[in-house]
């Protein structure tokens, strides 16, 4: 049987993709994670599920290496490339976790250089949540994102709302549907409709 390829960049702490891993031996599980936390969370799970690869990185549109702005007030998960902005101290109700802790540097990859390197010859699934740099990691796939079938992104609803410079829905939208991509659905993944998650499906593939 051939094996199905989910992509989890900015995988947390492996909540979304380590249940696929671990329900479906025949998918194989990229996981690309930069937070030393985080990473750690992943490897107390992963221990012996060897169709989980587990990519110390973060993913841009770029290799090399950056300041990471870690978060840990909470659960490390707002951590980001990009720096928090104005609004996330006046748009978010009740959020206490919106403040960077600690600048590290971490290495960052191009997905296209990896896919190469892997000879990864599609992606089933791509599930993108990179806090405020998902468009990016599209454009990162280069001439491979053609291989993608389906997948997920987060948007910002509104310009700036958590991070200075952060991907927007129209932009995402935009740039999806130019690279004959079919939007499925539009959801907004907060209380405050600050941020969407956007689901979409290869043209060719439908």
């Amino acid at each position: 049987m051939e094996k199905k390829i989910f992509f989890d960049v900015g995988a947390n702490s492996g909540k979304d993709s380590i249940p696929i891993a671990k329900n479906d031996v025949n998918t194989i599980v990229f996981g690309f994670e930069p937070t030393p936390q985080l990473i750690g969370i992943i490897k107390n799970q992963i221990s012996g599920l060897n169709n989980y690869i587990l990519i110390e990185k973060a993913v841009s549109n770029y290799n090399g290496k950056s300041k990471f702005n870690v978060a840990g007030q909470a659960d490390w998960g707002c951590s980001s490339l990009l720096e928090f902005s104005d609004k996330s101290k006046t748009e978010w109700c009740g959020r206490t976790d919106f403040r960077i802790t600690e600048e590290i540097e971490v290495d960052v990859i191009r997905l296209d250089n990896f896919i190469e390197e892997f000879k990864i010859k599609k992606i089933d699934y791509l599930h993108v949540d990179t806090q405020g740099s998902d468009l990016n990691v599209l454009k990162g796939l280069g001439d491979y994102l053609k291989i993608v079938n389906e997948g997920v992104i987060e948007a910002a609803n509104k310009e700036n709302i958590l991070y200075f410079g952060q991907n927007t829905k129209e932009e995402c939208i935009d740039f999806l549907v130019k690279n004959n991509f079919k939007i499925i659905n539009v959801e907004k993944n907060d209380p405050h409709d600050n941020e969407i998650n956007i689901y979409f499906k290869n043209n060719e593939k439908i």
